[in-house]
């Protein structure tokens, strides 16, 4: 009885029938679903941080070095321009992102109120606007005609100019309303006397109006005009007979004055490097320094989503995507989440948290970014679970409603695929079995296919195996011929010696004829050692021992050597300055060394130089050989380190050349873990062979 042949095709046609099992599996496969996809959107956002961190690796100027528990203000990007009137009804989108700051010094015993305020701080197009709310129950105006006093409740702007000088101005007002600030200003008159004076800016604009807490004092200040460093300090003057401050608050603590905290903006070079990086729909990054302070943002949780056309039975399994919740980092100016607090210690981690109307799920993913080995800042991600809601209820209608279909274009393909593999691979093995005959020998060309796929390679993979056989017959044939040529000349010499010292009785004759002997012989011998020089090189390889040598000064070592060795031909050596460790075997990259300077010397041209090059190519280290002679064939770059291969003219008969001497170098490189190949420049007209260690 035949035996059933179970083909690749027949295989994959069982397999098809596992399509039918899908609506089975269904279900469980949908109540499993959203875990997985939770999973897989943890790893994406993670992915993604680390992604858009990548290029912000090293950016030292991106994210300054300082202090951790140095204060800093952040300034929001307005989406609309703010008019300087003192009232809040400008900024009621914005109050949510004011920080609050309150003085932590003692009050007098009678009092028992603290000085706070809010402040927000903001920019839109060339100007930066401010906003404080002062608490203070009994605002102190100046006196009548003392303009510049700052007796009286006051407030300071601090900020460092563009040659990082501190610069003061006081708002100190006479009554609500607009109010020009004025700085002091140290002089000296004619008789060397320092005088101070107070100059009044028209910059610089402010708004104070009354409130039933306190006040508000509105500021505009050009963009140009503050550098890294901005703060303000509230005074606050209670008694209106002393006129004495009772205390100053400050958003940079009691040095404000000396040195106001950092003036954090959003960054526009880091947000050309994330924005092509976070242009995912429904995905909003966030770059944070050190403390937490956003450096840059973009995108947004809100997502697009189409109609959803599911029906009224998968609506009743799953519930429906609510694309409308609160979102309370929007327009934040820090975040201190578990994930950033992870993350500033090196790991990437991830958070879940809800929306405080608890209508979205919200995921966020945070990894660092490091400077010099050091943590500097943190890249955020985040995205809301509806997208996996959506899949839920697309995945259901879809999964029930295409099974069959599936089933069906899944068989049919399955079925032209295996019927193309199988052909494929039968007309492989067919090529394979026509190129070599029975005797082992290449006598047909191998197709090899120019398909991409793993038989395609294979197929290369057979073609490229068939040509190095085809190569080594070639070598094997052509072995015999040049051990024939090389040897047959010694043994002339030899044997005509020989004669005429037979025939001959003259002392003189006899004695030049014993010497021609003797040379034949030496080259017979040099012979028999070149053929197993390679041989003994492969043995001590095995016992050759590394240690850490200067390539450099083993370069100048041997370079004069050779300039001893080779008086008549001029040695160029071009190293660099500072020493180059590397393992080595001294012993071997010497024999290396004088293998490959032998050969430019008998190529090179009287009165041209052979250089000698170490160079540092894309990271990885170059010795470069060059010589200026004939160029190399173009069908012997490749084969002139295989083993009895050689250029040389036939007719040179001083020295025996078995084409073993770079196939020495080729065995010393590869020992060292380097490659190594030559390179014909026909303009130059020079030859260089090259020793990449890696």
């Amino acid at each position: 009885m035949r035996q059933l042949k179970f083909t690749i095709r027949l295989k994959l046609l069982f397999l098809s029938i596992a399509v039918l099992g899908i609506p089975y599996f269904g279900f469980e496969y949908l109540r499993e679903l959203e875990r997985y996809l939770q999973d897989a959107l943890e790893l994406s956002l993670v992915d993604a941080s680390r992604v858009v961190a990548g290029p912000l690796h090293e950016q030292a100027a991106l994210f300054p070095e300082v202090d951790s528990d140095e204060r800093a203000l952040y300034s929001h990007d307005f989406i609309h321009p703010i008019l300087l009137d003192g009232f809040d009804d400008d900024w009621l989108s914005y109050l949510s992102w004011s920080d609050t700051y309150t003085e932590t010094s003692q009050r007098p015993q009678d009092r028992d109120d603290k000085l706070s305020f809010r402040i927000i701080v903001g920019h839109y197009q060339q100007y930066i606007n401010v906003l404080l709310q002062v608490d203070d129950r009994h605002v102190v105006y100046q006196n009548a005609g003392a303009t510049t006093s700052i007796n009286n409740d006051h407030i300071v702007l601090v900020y460092d100019n563009a040659l990082n000088e501190t610069e003061h101005f006081y708002f100190s007002p006479a009554a609500p309303g607009s109010i020009r600030p004025f700085q002091y200003r140290k002089l000296r008159d004619e008789f060397n006397i320092e005088y101070e004076v107070a100059e009044y800016v028209n910059n610089i604009n402010g708004e104070l109006q009354t409130t039933a807490d306190g006040y508000n004092l509105e500021i505009l200040i050009p963009r140009g005009l503050v550098g890294s460093r901005l703060g303000f300090v509230v005074a606050d003057v209670d008694d209106s007979e002393t006129l004495q401050p009772v205390v100053r608050t400050g958003t940079a603590g009691a040095n404000t004055l000396q040195k106001p905290g950092r003036l954090v903006q959003s960054s526009p070079q880091i947000k050309r490097i994330i924005q092509p990086l976070a242009s995912a729909d429904g995905r909003r990054v966030w770059v944070l320094d050190k403390q937490g302070q956003v450096l840059s943002s973009t995108g947004g949780l809100d997502r697009k989503t189409a109609v959803d056309t599911t029906n009224v039975f998968y609506s009743l399994i799953l519930p429906s995507v609510n694309e409308r919740f609160s979102d309370d980092l929007k327009g934040a100016s820090r975040l201190q989440g578990s994930e950033v607090l992870r993350a500033l210690q090196g790991q990437s981690a991830t958070n879940w948290r809800s929306s405080p109307d608890q209508q979205a799920v919200i995921i966020s993913a945070a990894s660092p970014v490091w400077v010099d080995g050091i943590v500097r800042g943190v890249v955020v991600v985040e995205e809301t679970t509806n997208n996996i809601q959506m899949i839920q209820r697309h995945a259901m209608k879809s999964l029930f409603d295409k099974s069959i279909f599936v089933f069906i274009t899944v068989t049919l393909l399955l079925l032209g695929f295996a019927s193309r593999l199988s052909f494929r691979l039968r007309r492989l093995s067919q090529e394979a079995e026509n190129a070599i005959d029975e005797h082992g020998r290449v006598v047909a060309d191998f197709n090899a296919s120019k398909a991409t796929d793993e038989i395609g390679e294979l197929s290369r993979n057979y073609g490229a195996m068939l040509d190095r056989l085809k190569q080594y017959n070639l070598y094997l044939e052509g072995m015999s011929g040049r051990l024939s040529h090389e040897l047959r000349t010694p043994i002339t010499v030899v044997q005509s010696s020989l004669d005429h010292l037979q025939a001959t009785l003259a002392g003189d004759d006899r004695d030049r004829y014993l010497e021609r002997a003797r040379e034949g012989i030496e080259r017979l011998n040099l012979i028999v050692i070149r053929l197993s020089e390679a041989t003994r090189l492969e043995q001590a390889l095995q016992s050759a021992q590394k240690m850490q040598t200067d390539l450099r000064e083993l370069l100048v070592n041997c370079t004069e050597g050779y300039r001893l060795a080779y008086p008549q031909l001029i040695f160029k050596l071009l190293i660099p300055d500072s020493p180059v460790m590397r393992m080595l075997a001294i012993d071997l990259i010497v024999q290396m060394l004088d293998k490959l300077i032998d050969n430019a010397v008998d190529f090179s041209e009287p009165g041209k130089p052979v250089e000698i090059e170490l160079v540092n190519s894309a990271g990885k280290w170059q010795l470069r050989i060059r010589n200026y002679g004939p160029r190399l064939p173009d069908t012997m770059e490749e084969q002139i380190f295989n083993s009895m291969v050689s250029i040389r003219n036939k007719k040179d008969r001083g020295r025996p050349h078995l084409g073993l001497g770079l196939y020495i170098v080729r065995l010393i490189a590869e020992y060292h873990g380097a490659v190594v190949w030559a390179r014909s420049d026909a303009a130059a007209g020079s030859v260089t062979f090259i020793i990449e260690f890696r």
